[in-house]
């Protein structure tokens, strides 16, 4: 388990600042139809703050596991485990977490064919993101 006098508060909440920033801009996207952001530039937005989202998770995540006296993960999907097996998060969202770690790896070296129909329909799920920002201010707070 991590201490929480580890915890530098300022810098998560610059994390989670960047997390909502890119939170609220999806939100926005998920107002337009569909076939609008896959056929404009929109989809190439939606790309980019799926990545911003993906990657203020994980530094938060890192930061936590970090200041805890377990071994770092080698991976990110491994942080996103380690606060599963530590009872920081609960295992469902640990599994969400590590797909959109998966997530991030495809966009960022594009190991496969992104389809941006699929990630338009990830916009429905972001609750996850959420549920995580909330556990991390409250290990902060």
């Amino acid at each position: 388990m991590v201490s929480d006098s580890l915890i530098n508060k300022d810098k998560v909440l610059r994390l989670v600042s960047h997390l909502d920033q890119a939170l609220e801009e999806l939100d926005s996207l998920s107002q337009i139809d569909r076939a609008t952001v896959l056929t404009t530039r929109e989809r190439f937005a939606m790309e980019q703050l799926f990545y911003r989202a993906a990657m203020s998770c994980i530094d938060l995540c890192y930061h936590i596991v970090s200041r805890s006296k377990e071994p770092v993960p080698e991976t990110y999907r491994g942080f996103f485990q380690q606060l599963a097996l530590s009872g920081i998060i609960l295992p469902d969202l640990g599994t969400q977490l590590e797909k959109l770690a998966g997530l991030r790896n495809i966009i960022a070296h594009a190991y496969i064919s992104l389809d941006h129909g699929q990630l338009y329909d990830y916009l429905n799920e972001l609750d996850g993101l959420r549920e995580f920002r909330d556990v991390v201010i409250s290990i902060a707070a």
